[in-house]
């Protein structure tokens, strides 16, 4: 989406408007937590991890982040994704899984071995992007995503590498998930019901006293669920307590 923003120190600024991404910052967040957690597990290491904040790169910049770079793409129930490993990330994480911790010295293809290893170990982490894209599984026989958000997971330790995210649809920002109706069906609202009384004057009003006795005209009673008008019936009893007869809904 583009939004307006202001170049300069000055305090007044030339006006443009840039590309931003919809997607919430925190959402990124509960991503890159989920993806340490599982990194974690699955090198029985602890994972220091850094996020890099969702973004809508330029046209020449995709084609930098995707050249070399290996895509593992996945399905969602809300948009796709592809996880982007570049060659350098690639042979970080493969030795990762490895056990080693040491930097790496140079950047070379992987074996069929670790090409497998480095494969399950993505669709281990999959799941963690359930928050911004549903449900997903991997379709790696995919090797391409039309992407339009991307953020990165940098890992700083054990060892340095990144993980990128492309998103293929960004949030709306109109429409939201439904409620389901059963859902609101089971809510709990409070209902209070009003009583047409007397007119009285001001001075009147102020005056009233406990156990003073106003007059009703009328039986007819006005219900209300949260403070908004539902229901009209009349005044009555049932069994030994006070009720409301329905006459007609709102």
């Amino acid at each position: 989406m583009k939004h307006l923003a202001f170049s300069g120190d000055e305090r007044v600024g030339a006006a443009r408007f840039e590309e931003r991404s919809l997607l919430p910052v925190p959402a990124a967040c509960v991503v890159a937590n989920a993806v340490r957690e599982r990194l974690t597990s699955l090198v029985g290491k602890d994972v220091d991890l850094r996020l890099w904040p969702p973004a809508i790169p330029r046209r020449e910049a995709w084609s930098a982040i995707f050249e070399g770079a290996r895509l593992y793409v996945l399905r969602g129930a809300n948009g796709d994704a592809a996880l982007v490993l570049r060659p350098h990330d690639a042979c970080a994480l493969a030795a990762l899984l490895y056990g080693e911790t040491e930097a790496l010295r140079e950047v070379r293809a992987l074996s069929p071995l670790e090409l497998e290893i480095t494969r399950r170990a993505v669709a281990a982490v999959a799941g963690a992007l359930a928050p911004v894209c549903g449900d997903v599984r991997p379709d790696f026989a995919s090797s391409d995503v039309d992407a339009v958000t991307y953020f990165e997971l940098h890992v700083l330790e054990p060892m340095a590498f990144c993980i990128g995210v492309a998103l293929a649809n960004e949030p709306d920002a109109r429409a939201t998930q439904p409620i389901p109706r059963n859902t609101l069906l089971h809510a709990v609202v409070e209902t209070t019901a009003e009583l047409p009384l007397q007119s009285l004057r001001a001075r009147e009003a102020a005056t009233l006293q406990p156990g003073d006795v106003l007059a009703a005209p009328s039986l007819e009673a006005r219900l209300r669920a949260n403070g908004k008008a539902c229901a009209i019936g009349t005044l009555g009893v049932g069994g030994e307590r006070y009720a409301i007869c329905v006459l007609s809904r709102r």
